[in-house]
């Protein structure tokens, strides 16, 4: 087993390691530098295994946990209405998620239309649907 100042450098210009895991590597591959790659891309790809699997998990968490509630009131938001009426009827009708997503990118311009609109003596008003369950859980049964 010949493990070399030189080896230890070439392995660690291709793997990045530091000069004792360099040594380390090539002490368990017998002083073969080729061995000793061939030994760390195979440690690599199991921790690529392992984080992929990782990721899987991650990705379905979020989609279970975040993106589940988030539909779910996206869901409830297009289906609740926002009018602004005054004594000879409606003047416009749009989704409440339209309304929170211009108080979001807007709040300004928002207020102060709100604010215009019930100095001219509009009413602003928010039209729920009934709460219906099995439309928000699946899972659910009447008992």
């Amino acid at each position: 087993m010949d493990i070399t100042l030189q080896k230890i450098d070439l392995v660690r210009d291709r793997t990045g390691l530091n000069y004792t895991e360099a040594r380390e590597l090539l002490e368990e591959a017998s002083g073969d530098v080729v061995e000793a790659l061939v030994i760390m891309e195979g440690e690599e790809g199991d921790l690529d295994v392992e984080m992929n699997m990782e990721m899987d998990e991650m990705k379905s968490m979020v989609s279970d946990n975040v993106m589940g509630p988030m539909k779910r009131v996206f869901h409830k938001g297009s289906r609740t209405r926002i009018r602004v009426k005054n004594d000879d009827g409606t003047l416009i009708e749009f989704p409440a998620t339209l309304g929170i997503a211009g108080a979001l990118l807007a709040p300004r311009a928002t207020a102060l239309s709100a604010m215009g609109l019930l100095m001219a003596q509009y009413t602003l008003e928010v039209d729920v649907p009934e709460y219906v369950p099995e439309l928000e859980d699946p899972s659910w049964s009447p008992t």
